[in-house]
């Protein structure tokens, strides 16, 4: 297996000459002076259609957005010390998304308060917003809209980072996953199967109109599917197979080459291990595309480049901090490629792909964490 993979890895790093080259990006420090950058998004907050920054620092207990293209910093709220995550949609259709958001995270569920909030604008979103309490969830760690009802506003799920009573580092127990129908705000579980840490949850498209949960923890990545009401769960992987805490998967997200559907994985939890998962006629196929990353902990997939082929962002904050490019050399995503988009000087916490330029063309950004800062990669071509 050892060999295997070494060759694997050097057969990786060569680009096929027929391929075109991969796109240029030019690098931007858009926000410093962070105590730690942890999660960003993408949104429009302002109704200008340009999309501005949702930037978490977890040292701080203000959360606060930077507006396109000043990046001029605007306060959504204070008084909220360890946020950890937030996600956004309009549900009132106004052009502005509410944002929900989680904060008093600890990882040791004894420790952890874990305020989920409902954050609303006034006629000035500039000005800071409204908040409503929606729960409290001990180490909530992950909130996400998701679509479950046709032609209806999305629920939003709150991950725990793991579950009540448990002990690090194995954080051996069950750790649920809760849903919250706007208006009611009424929790209810919807996983209660998984072990171990849960590090991330990723609403997906699965297939036209059916949305579905993947879900990275130490139990690997796992599907699951709501269906008249019920919540499956469906195993695809375990993931790295060393004993926990070196287990299972920490982030997740869905790609396509061409027609074909794939996975990306960062392993163990804040692990080394990039990894691909091809759907194959006989399952999941896993190659590992890169081992060297230390804290691994951003992960985005999308088309940079337009070929209908999707590329994956990768970046760790432990040391030698990168932000690396992976791109297959072709349709059967069997051999890819690594260019190193970043050396040094972010130490990605979170990576988002989205036009923030206006000009067509997908562009990077980053926020660091020991680094404290927000890069924007602007694609060049």
């Amino acid at each position: 297996m050892v060999t295997g993979l070494f060759l694997f890895l050097l057969a990786a790093t060569a680009q096929p000459a027929s391929s075109p080259a991969p796109p240029a990006f030019r690098a931007a420090t858009i926000v410093s002076g962070l105590g730690m950058g942890y999660q960003l998004v993408v949104a429009d907050l302002n109704r200008d259609r340009r999309p501005d920054v949702v930037v978490v620092d977890e040292r701080s207990t203000e959360l606060a957005w930077y507006e396109n293209p000043t990046w001029t910093r605007h306060v959504l709220i204070t008084g909220v010390p360890r946020v950890i995550n937030l996600d956004t949609h309009d549900l009132d259709g106004d052009g502005i998304p509410e944002i929900a958001m989680a904060h008093q995270f600890e990882t040791d569920p004894s420790r952890s308060v874990g305020q989920v909030l409902l954050l609303t604008h006034g006629d000035d979103p500039t000005q800071p917003w409204t908040s409503k309490p929606i729960d409290t969830v001990p180490t909530a760690h992950r909130v996400r809209w998701m679509r479950v009802e046709a032609g209806k506003s999305p629920w939003l799920l709150v991950a725990p980072f793991a579950g009540a009573g448990v002990v690090a580092p194995k954080y051996a127990g069950r750790t649920p996953i809760y849903a919250y129908v706007p208006g009611t705000w009424t929790r209810q579980r919807i996983s209660s199967t998984l072990t171990g840490i849960v590090h991330s949850i990723h609403p997906v498209e699965w297939a036209p109109g059916r949305w579905q949960l993947l879900t990275a923890s130490f139990d690997g990545v796992q599907r699951v599917v709501p269906r008249e009401g019920e919540w499956t769960h469906v195993p695809i992987t375990s993931g790295n197979l060393e004993p926990c805490p070196r287990c299972g998967t920490s982030e997740i997200k869905l790609g396509r080459l061409g027609a074909r559907r794939f996975l990306a994985t960062i392993e163990p939890f804040h692990g080394n291990i990039v990894a691909v998962y091809l759907d194959r006629a006989t399952g999941w196929e896993r190659l590992v595309i890169e081992d060297g990353m230390t804290n691994g902990h951003a992960l985005a997939v999308a088309d940079l480049d337009g070929d209908g082929q999707d590329e994956i962002v990768a970046s760790h904050r432990g040391k030698d901090v990168r932000v690396s490019v992976y791109r297959a050399a072709d349709a059967t995503g069997t051999r890819w490629s690594r260019t190193v988009l970043d050396q040094g000087g972010v130490a990605g916490a979170d990576c988002k792909v989205a036009d923030l330029t206006g000009d067509g063309k997908l562009d990077i950004v980053c926020s660091g964490a020991s680094t404290g800062n927000v890069v924007l990669f602007e694609q060049q071509k």
